[in-house]
């Protein structure tokens, strides 16, 4: 099963997850289960899928909101 709405809510709380997702963002949504539709909806930045897929409709912004600033 899927963990994207897991990586959605690491990439906010952890820097070291955020980092290695920029680095290499397919890398890190494998390694989350991240299902090809869904990599694909975050690699493009469709908000309304990433939503759709992940379950999480409160999501309002495809821009990096970090809790470890």
């Amino acid at each position: 099963m899927s963990k994207l709405p897991e990586l959605l809510k690491q990439l906010g709380r952890q820097a070291e997850t955020y980092e290695k997702y920029r680095a290499d963002p397919r890398a890190v949504m494998e390694k989350y289960q991240c299902t090809e539709e869904e990599i694909k909806a975050m690699l493009s930045k469709d908000l309304e899928a990433v939503k759709r897929l992940s379950g999480m409709q409160e999501l309002t912004s495809n821009h990096t909101i970090r809790t470890y600033d």
